[in-house]
């Protein structure tokens, strides 16, 4: 079954750079960023198939070392690029800026999140 969920039609949606809808912390999460202020906004759906039940959770800003987001990771925290070209993840519950050891070495387009499934075998 597919249900068309509105997204919110306020201006920290309309006029964002970039905009990712993503499953941050088991919800179903809308992040927008805005380049000109380097400033997030993130909200949460309460109900599907409500615009109005999109509700702000964090504006997260200005952070004037942000090049440009990537994505979010399975915690709580948004993976981005800084101006000096080290990716680093901001977690949204301390708000801390921590880097991850690497260096954009050719053009990274967006941070995906891959989990390998293992079966067990019965012996």
């Amino acid at each position: 079954m597919f249900l068309v969920t509105p997204i919110p039609s306020d201006e920290d949606v309309c006029f964002a750079a970039w905009i990712n809808l993503v499953v941050l912390n088991g919800s179903v999460a809308l992040i927008s960023y805005h380049e000109e202020t380097t400033t997030f906004y993130i909200s949460i759906l309460g109900e599907l198939g409500v615009e109005e039940s999109w509700t702000k959770l964090f504006i997260v800003g200005p952070l004037s070392c942000v090049e440009r987001p990537l994505g979010v990771g399975m915690k709580v925290e948004i993976f981005f690029l800084r101006k000096d070209k080290e990716l680093v993840s901001l977690d949204l519950k301390t708000q801390m800026i921590e880097e991850v050891g690497f260096k954009e070495v050719n053009y990274i387009h967006r941070i995906i999140i891959y989990k390998e499934k293992f079966d067990q075998l019965d012996e």
